[in-house]
C-alpha cells in the first residue's frame, strides 16, 4: 500500500505529465493548424485554376493521393505549368512540415507533389524512388531493372513476354517492394493483389508515417542528409482460389474461419483471403492493417493484451472506408473516413439514435479478451470506427499524431489506461464531449 504522502506525489506527477503534454499538443496544434492552413489556401487556388483535373475534396474524411510508379501506373499527361508551381510549393510544404514534426503531412504534401508533377526529384527521393534510364522506379523496381527485369501488372516482375508461364501450378507467387503473394489461384491474381496492396501500403505510410519513422529520421531524409529506409522482409499474404479452399486449408488454426473474409495470424505473421465475389475490399484492407502495424516496427509479444485493445480493431475499421477512384482527369487517388463508408454510418445511428456508447475511461481499460467477450460486440466495433475517425479527422486532424504515438506505444507494449488522454491532453470525459459532437454532424 502506498502511503498517503506518497500517493499523493504520484497523482501530482502524473497531473504534471499530464499538463506538459497538453502544452506539447497545444503547441503541434497551432503549427499543424498554420501548414494546413497554407495548405487550403494553395490547393483551393489550384482547383479554382481548373489545371490538373483535381478531384473534389469529400466533405468528411480525406482525400489521398498515391504516387504514380510500377504498382500504380499514371495515365501520361502533359505537365503545365501550374501544374509544375503547384508540386514545387507541395514539396516546400512537406519540408517544413516534416521540420516541424508532423509526419503525416511531409508524406502526404510529397506524394501529392508526385502525384502532380511525376518527375519531382526531390519528392520521388523522399519516398524512396530511384531513377533508371529516366524512368523512376520503386527501391525493389530498381533492382529488378538492374537484373533485366520489368514490371508486368499481369505477371509481376520478367525478364520478356516469353518468361511468361502459362503451364498450371500449385503455387504462384509474386514479390512487390512490401509484399509477398502466394496463390493457388493463378498468376495474374496474385500480381493483382500484391500492386492493390502496395497502393495500399502508400496511403498507410502517409496516414501514419510516425509510426514507422522517427521525427528525426524523416527530418533527415526531407533535408537530404540520409537515403530512406527500405524494406527487405516482405509482408506474406496468401490469397487462397475460393472459399472452400481458404476454410480447409485454415480450419485446424482458427475453428470459426468459415465466418471470416479474410485475417491476419500476427504470430506466424500471415495474411489470408480468398478470390471470388464474396470477399470484401474492406476485409482486405482492415486485415493487411493488422499486419502493417504488427510488423513494420517490433512489436509487443501481446498487443493490447491488458488495455487499450479497442485501437487495435479501431484503426483496422476506419481503413474499411478506404475507397479507391480513379479518374480521367486526376487520376488514381482514394477517400477514407467518408461519413457514409464502412461502419460509419453504424456508428451514428448506435449513438445518436439509440444512445448505445461505451465512455472511453471505460473502453480503454479493457485488453483484448475483455473486449471481445462483450455482449454487443457488433455495436461496440461501429463505435471504435467512429472513435477512430473522430481521433483522425475531426478538428482539423488535430488528433492524429497523438493518436500515432498511441498507436506507438500500444504496439511497443508501453501503454497504460492513460495514455490516449497523456497524449491528447484531454481529458476522457472531454473526449467524449468531442466525439458526440463529431458524430452529431456528420453529413
Amino acid at each position: 500500500m502506498f502511503s498517503p504522502v506518497r500517493r499523493l506525489c504520484f497523482l501530482v506527477a502524473a497531473f504534471s505529465a499530464v499538463l506538459a503534454c497538453a502544452r506539447v499538443a497545444r503547441a503541434e496544434e497551432n503549427t499543424a493548424a498554420q501548414l494546413r492552413a497554407e495548405y487550403q489556401v494553395l490547393s483551393t487556388r489550384y482547383a479554382d485554376s481548373g489545371a490538373g483535373g483535381r478531384p473534389k475534396v469529400p466533405p468528411t474524411g480525406s482525400l489521398v493521393f498515391v504516387a504514380s510508379d510500377q504498382y500504380s501506373p499514371g495515365a501520361p499527361r502533359p505537365l503545365s505549368h501550374e501544374q509544375q508551381q503547384y508540386a514545387d510549393a507541395l514539396f516546400d510544404l512537406a519540408q517544413r512540415a516534416a521540420e516541424a514534426g508532423q509526419l503525416s503531412l511531409a508524406f502526404q504534401w510529397a506524394t501529392e507533389a508526385v502525384h502532380e508533377n511525376p518527375a519531382h526529384a526531390q519528392a520521388r527521393r523522399v519516398l524512396g524512388y530511384e531513377q533508371r534510364d529516366g524512368q523512376w522506379l520503386t527501391a525493389y523496381g530498381a533492382r529488378m531493372a538492374d537484373a533485366g527485369k520489368h514490371w508486368h501488372p499481369q505477371c509481376g516482375w520478367v525478364a520478356d513476354e516469353n518468361e511468361i508461364p502459362t503451364e498450371h501450378r500449385d503455387r504462384w507467387q509474386v514479390r512487390t517492394d512490401h509484399f509477398l503473394v502466394t496463390t493457388d489461384l493463378n498468376l495474374e491474381s496474385a500480381a493483382e493483389l500484391a500492386a492493390r496492396l502496395e497502393r495500399l501500403h502508400q496511403v498507410w505510410r502517409q496516414l501514419f508515417a510516425g509510426f514507422g519513422y522517427s521525427e528525426r529520421e524523416v527530418r533527415e531524409v526531407f533535408a537530404g542528409q540520409r537515403e530512406p529506409r527500405r524494406r527487405n522482409r516482405p509482408f506474406r499474404v496468401f490469397l487462397h482460389r475460393d472459399r472452400d479452399a481458404y476454410v480447409a486449408a485454415l480450419a485446424q488454426r482458427q475453428p470459426r474461419i468459415g465466418e471470416t473474409l479474410g485475417i491476419y495470424f500476427d504470430a506466424d505473421r500471415e495474411a489470408h483471403f480468398f478470390a471470388g465475389d464474396e470477399q470484401d475490399p474492406g476485409t482486405l484492407y482492415h486485415e493487411a492493417v493488422h499486419q502493417l502495424f504488427q510488423e513494420t516496427r517490433p512489436a509487443a509479444r501481446h498487443v493490447g493484451g491488458l488495455a487499450n485493445f479497442w485501437i487495435v480493431e479501431g484503426v483496422a475499421t476506419y481503413f474499411e472506408t478506404l475507397t479507391e477512384h480513379d479518374d480521367p482527369a486526376a487520376g488514381l487517388y482514394y477517400t477514407i473516413g467518408e461519413s457514409t463508408a464502412g461502419r460509419l454510418p453504424a456508428a451514428r445511428e448506435r449513438l445518436v439514435a439509440e444512445e448505445f456508447y461505451v465512455p472511453l475511461d471505460r473502453l480503454v481499460a479493457w485488453g483484448k479478451d475483455d473486449l471481445q467477450r462483450q455482449p454487443e460486440l457488433a455495436k461496440i466495433y461501429s463505435q471504435l470506427a467512429g472513435l477512430s475517425a473522430f481521433l483522425m479527422d475531426a478538428r482539423e486532424a488535430r488528433y492524429r499524431e497523438p493518436l500515432v504515438r498511441y498507436l506507438t506505444a500500444v504496439y511497443a507494449g508501453r501503454d497504460d489506461p492513460q495514455s490516449l488522454a497523456t497524449l491528447t491532453g484531454r481529458s476522457y470525459g472531454g473526449l467524449d464531449a468531442e466525439y458526440r459532437q463529431f458524430i452529431e454532424s456528420l453529413p
